[in-house]
């Protein structure tokens, strides 16, 4: 079986976690990157590396077909929010068949942080009360909060996240619209389709513990587990620091996302839990995220299960558990780049 990975770049770990999960499913194959840097640091870890076209480039999608055609690739799996967006509006047909991706209509309500949010509170999935950021005396009339949370309507990165108080709340609004961008990745003063300050969401900020969780699915988007985790540090809006905890607490709001946004393989979900107890979700990736690798130090094998489930191999329940009270931090290597 051959492996793409796509626009994985910074993340040599993953390289090397699908390169294991051949192993471990007793299946012989390639593991090769493509990215847009040609200095990619993950290019030495791979068995193969190409280099790829902007997603938005006119070349992107017949120099996808033929990388897939060329390389005999059966499994692909992009760790890029624009390009998996790209993914989702390509066809349901064979040619396309090895692609990891949601379908165009979970994607897009996904992307949209507004739309997300109503359909996780249909599906009785509790999250902050949330406005877009084009009226902020409507905010303040309608929320007792002092306390508010800015960040990008179709986020990425972090763009536009601030934590501010109620007299700070429109400035911050004022300064975060123009980092944010449009769902295709145009920055907001660059874009027409809304008002800047329509593409920031305001929430009132919840206090709590912090939570990463990574919600699994077969590839007939049954769930399947979930792996969670304490957020002890963030740097550069990834988490830095976490350690593994019992996901017992966290099955049901896992199931209720499973069913809410049907997806095959793992999505990034970010939760607090109150002093209550009561978890409130605050962010979905439908990707590996950069918190998996606190839950694979613990024990648990995404990779692997992607493979087996791809090659219908038989999965092993070692790959779905994990130890809790693993704490683990994210450190900075060098590698030569060919």
């Amino acid at each position: 079986m051959n492996i793409l990975l796509s626009s994985v770049g910074r993340r040599p770990y993953l390289v090397r976690w699908f390169k294991e999960a051949l192993v471990l499913n007793g299946i012989s194959g390639k593991v090769i990157a493509v990215d847009l840097d040609p200095h990619s640091p993950a290019r030495v870890f791979a068995d193969d590396f190409f280099l790829a076209p902007r997603v938005d480039d006119d070349t992107y999608v017949p120099w996808l077909r033929d990388l897939l055609l060329a390389n005999n690739i059966e499994l692909a799996v992009s760790i890029n929010d624009f390009e998996l967006s790209r993914w989702s509006a390509l066809p349901a047909s064979s040619e396309w068949a090895s692609l990891i991706r949601l379908d165009l209509l979970n994607q897009s309500i996904v992307e949209d942080k507004v739309l997300m949010n109503k359909v996780l509170e249909s599906s009785g999935i509790l999250i902050p009360r949330t406005w877009t950021g084009e009226r902020p005396n409507l905010i303040a009339e309608e929320s007792s909060s002092y306390r508010f949370v800015t960040k990008g309507r179709f986020g990425s990165a972090s763009r536009g996240l601030r934590f501010v108080g109620r007299a700070d709340l429109s400035q911050a609004i004022d300064s975060a619209s123009l980092e944010v961008t449009n769902r295709y990745g145009i920055l907001a003063p660059l874009q027409d389709e809304y008002a800047p300050s329509e593409l920031v969401i305001v929430q009132e900020e919840i206090r709590g513990t912090e939570f990463g969780l990574d919600v699994v699915c077969d590839l007939h988007r049954d769930f399947s587990c979930v792996f969670a985790r304490r957020k002890i540090a963030m740097r550069n809006g990834e988490t830095d620091r976490a350690e593994s905890v019992r996901a017992d607490e966290f099955v049901d709001v896992a199931k209720r996302i499973a069913k809410a946004v049907p997806h095959a393989g793992s999505i990034d979900v970010d939760v607090i839990r109150n002093e209550n107890g009561d978890i409130y979700v605050i962010d979905i990736n439908p990707r590996f995220g950069g918190g998996y690798p606190f839950s694979h130090l613990a024990g648990a094998h995404s990779p692997a299960l992607y493979v087996a489930w791809k090659s219908s191999s038989t999965v092993k329940r070692e790959w779905m558990t994990y130890q809790p009270g693993v704490i683990g931090g994210k450190y900075v290597e060098a590698v030569a780049v060919p």
